[in-house]
């Protein structure tokens, strides 16, 4: 199985503890996917030109992800900040001049060239290339992260060129999560993903509906446990499209995130 993540790259910051990680639900995901058993995961997006940039570039390579047509800007990687309070995460905003805020990425033909080498590409809503998913959609298999995005009007637009659909519906009852899937599979998708925090997710394709609980661990940092699951779920279907196997490999993927600091670890300090 072949995996190609397009979109963001980010450095999550840890303020108090003057520490940040590689991350960004791409280069999670392509992580993630070689971690969990594809043949090759690769990465296609832009970088800075700070030492985060480098830090990120390099974790990517030591993690065995190929880098295609990535581009450089001279501009600062962004920077989302993470604080603890009183045991809590939150996030928060970081510098609004980065990359990621100032700079799309545009696909060439050369890059179309690439993509379609790949079993399934994957993006999300922050890799803003929705103007690109309906040709993604005519040379692989397309994964989408929304994350709680759930705007009718925005999933009219993009659930149709999708094929794997995935989102975060903490919030979500069982029967809110279920009603709100069948209504998604309608637009187009083989299959729809809503992962729940520390409850179970479900997953829904054509022929059945399946909830998989969360694996009994002791947590250390739940950051990236949704890439981690989105990337075991793709490894898994597309070696062999059984939809409860899948959730199995899927969960266990978030686990083993959730054992280490940070997306996928590579601690730097600052």
């Amino acid at each position: 199985m072949k995996l190609i993540a397009i979109g963001d790259n980010v450095a999550d910051t840890y303020i108090q503890q003057k520490i940040y990680f590689p991350g960004g639900n791409c280069v999670n995901v392509a992580v993630d996917a070689k971690r969990a058993g594809a043949t090759t995961a690769a990465y296609l997006g832009i970088f800075g030109n700070d030492d985060r940039a480098t830090h990120i570039n390099e974790s990517l390579k030591q993690e065995q992800v190929e880098l295609v047509n990535c581009r450089k800007a001279y501009a600062p990687t962004a920077q989302p900040r993470v604080v603890i309070n009183d045991g809590e995460r939150e996030f928060q905003a970081g510098p609004k001049n980065s990359v990621q805020h100032l700079l799309a990425l545009q696909l060439t033909p050369d890059d179309f060239a690439e993509i379609k080498k790949f079993d399934v590409v994957h993006t999300g809503i922050y890799a803003s290339l929705e103007n690109y998913l309906s040709d993604l959609h005519d040379v692989t298999k397309v994964a989408f992260d929304f994350s709680d995005c759930r705007k009718e009007h925005y999933l009219k637009q993009v659930l149709p060129n999708i094929n794997y659909a995935f989102f975060s519906g903490a919030d979500l009852s069982d029967q809110e999560a279920e009603a709100f899937a069948k209504s998604c599979l309608t637009l187009g998708p083989e299959v729809i993903v809503i992962t729940r925090g520390s409850n179970s997710a479900f997953l829904l394709n054509a022929e059945s509906g399946y909830y998989q609980p969360a694996q009994s661990i002791t947590v250390t940092d739940t950051m990236g446990a949704g890439d981690s699951f989105i990337a075991g779920f793709l490894v898994s279907y597309l070696d062999e499209p059984d939809l409860c196997k899948a959730a199995v490999a899927a969960s266990k993927s978030a686990a083993a995130t959730c054992k280490i600091s940070g997306g996928f670890g590579h601690q730097k300090s600052f």
